[in-house]
């Protein structure tokens, strides 16, 4: 019996046989799926990464009693060798309306109405910011860079620029005030009383700075836009604490874009000291305190995942010290801890994504299975003269097992193939459906994206690769298998 007629009958049988395109093709697809999925998927959440991170410090230390002192702090965290720079930040709930009602143009809806956007509605996360601080732990000049690009981008009309960066003198900056003639005329638009000569006038109101998600349904916003801004503390204590409401007239400073829609959603970034004042601790007053809910930090760079860890129990510790005796354990969170839930829940959508190009896969493998049984079942008296004239069970069962290597090989060089012309492609194909049909196989402005995320990456296409052919060899085993154990003398009498 001649060695290499295993190989040459797999090649036979494969060659007239058109049904064995099937599990060609079958492995192709789930190859091209996996690899052009995943590789989309990973741009997308490496995206999402990358936009969580910038909008992130390098350490928050959270968690801290409504009533510490960010001076104390600070004095006791730049003790640290590892810490560059911090910054105050104070978070409390509130609400922004435009003063000039009569150009709301119905965006703006009664109580008795139901308004899920937020963005919509008013409501906001107040920040409250040290501009000059904030600007040596965070990326808020780029932030205030890419808002009004964002704008741009969407409705091809250029957005001013954020002027909170222009000024020089400190108290200004600090307070986030906009340009003189900015106010004055905004005052002049709203109808209210102002000086006659816009020389003579001097900004009064606080800057605000909304998130470009905000702006873009509201693009009506000019300089130093005039708004109303409320919110609500207890006050006098934790047994007879009361409810206050406080009330201040604050001007629209531009908008921000860090990336992180939650983020730029949700936020509205303002003056520390000014909502300091509304919650009761005006920097006027002797007795006041000058609170904050947060502080970010920035460490120097390169540090170890080993290094940051101990880092932040050291920062723990030497905030722990500073806080009143008996206070609940402060908290030192890194970027990821930060959003935590947000990129667990992202990792959690990427594994089950994985499973199910893994079923899919499964499918290609029974689909080799099936053929690979069928020409068993077809081929028994070949086999039976195959092992009559001298053929071992092992050659015998290599000639369907070599069948299933070569069909699953095919395959999987195909699919990869594909998969990796497809993903890069997807973004010009994407963009000539979208300009011929108006469709998009990725909804980019649903995401906020400039172009479909896609990355290959090798280790995984390897892995793919690798994974095909070892599970269309195990189920290529199955009918091999069964033919290597087939009696002559019953393969010869099947009818």
């Amino acid at each position: 019996m001649i060695a290499a007629f295993s190989p040459f009958l797999a090649l036979r049988y494969l060659l007239t046989r058109r049904i064995n395109l099937l599990g060609v093709f079958g492995v192709m697809f789930a190859v091209w799926a996996i690899v052009l999925v995943d590789s989309v998927f990973t741009g997308f959440v490496g995206q999402i990464r990358d936009d969580v991170r910038s909008s992130a410090t390098d350490l928050m230390l959270t968690d801290l009693p409504h009533d510490t002192s960010y001076l104390a702090l600070r004095t006791a965290l730049v003790t640290d060798e590892d810490v560059v720079a911090t910054a105050p930040r104070l978070r409390h709930h509130g609400m922004l309306q435009p003063l000039r009602r009569g150009r709301q143009d119905n965006r703006y809806q009664t109580s008795s109405q139901v308004d899920f956007d937020h963005t919509v509605n008013g409501f906001a996360t107040m920040l409250g910011i040290e501009p000059a601080e904030e600007e040596a732990v965070s990326g808020l000049r780029q932030w205030l860079v890419r808002g009004p690009e964002e704008l741009t981008r969407l409705y091809t009309s250029d957005f001013w620029p954020s002027p909170v960066f222009d000024e020089r003198a400190p108290e200004r900056k600090a307070r986030m005030l906009l340009p003189n003639d900015a106010e004055w005329t905004a005052r002049r638009r709203a109808g209210m009383p102002t000086e006659a000569d816009s020389s003579r006038h001097r900004s009064d109101w606080p800057g605000v700075v909304l998130g470009w998600q905000r702006v873009r349904r509201m693009r009506w916003f000019e300089p130093a836009e005039a708004f109303d801004l409320l919110c609500a503390s207890f006050q006098g204590g934790e047994v007879n604490a009361t409810l206050h409401t406080h009330s201040t007239r604050v001007a629209f400073a531009g908008c921000f874009a860090t990336g992180h829609r939650t983020f730029d959603e949700t936020m509205v970034l303002m003056p520390i000291t000014t909502l300091r004042s509304m919650l009761g601790q005006d920097a006027k007053d002797p007795s006041s305190i000058d609170i904050v809910t947060d502080v970010a930090v920035r460490v120097r760079a390169g540090l170890s995942s080993a290094q940051l860890a101990n880092c932040k129990r050291r920062l723990q510790a030497l905030a722990q010290a500073v806080l009143r005796p008996g206070s609940a354990p402060c908290l030192v969170a890194d970027w990821e801890e930060q959003n935590q839930v947000f990129l667990s829940a992202v990792a959690h959508e990427q594994g089950m994504m994985q499973f199910v190009l893994f079923v899919v896969m499964l499918v290609a493998a029974f689909v080799i299975y099936a053929t690979l049984h069928m020409m068993v079942v077809q081929k028994v008296r070949d086999i039976g003269i195959l092992a009559a004239i001298g053929g071992s069970p092992r050659g015998i069962g290599a000639v369907f097992l070599l069948g299933g290597l070569t069909v699953a090989v095919v395959g999987t060089l195909l699919g990869v193939g594909t998969g990796v012309l497809s993903a890069l492609a997807l973004n010009d194909v994407n963009d000539w459906l979208h300009a011929q049909t108006g469709l998009e196989l990725f909804p980019r402005r649903l995401f906020d994206l400039r172009e479909v995320p896609c990355r290959l990456a090798p280790s995984w296409i390897a892995t793919v690769a690798i994974g095909a052919v070892v599970l269309a060899l195990v189920v290529a085993f199955i009918p091999s298998r069964k033919a290597a154990r087939m009696h002559p003398v019953e393969a010869l009498s099947h009818e």
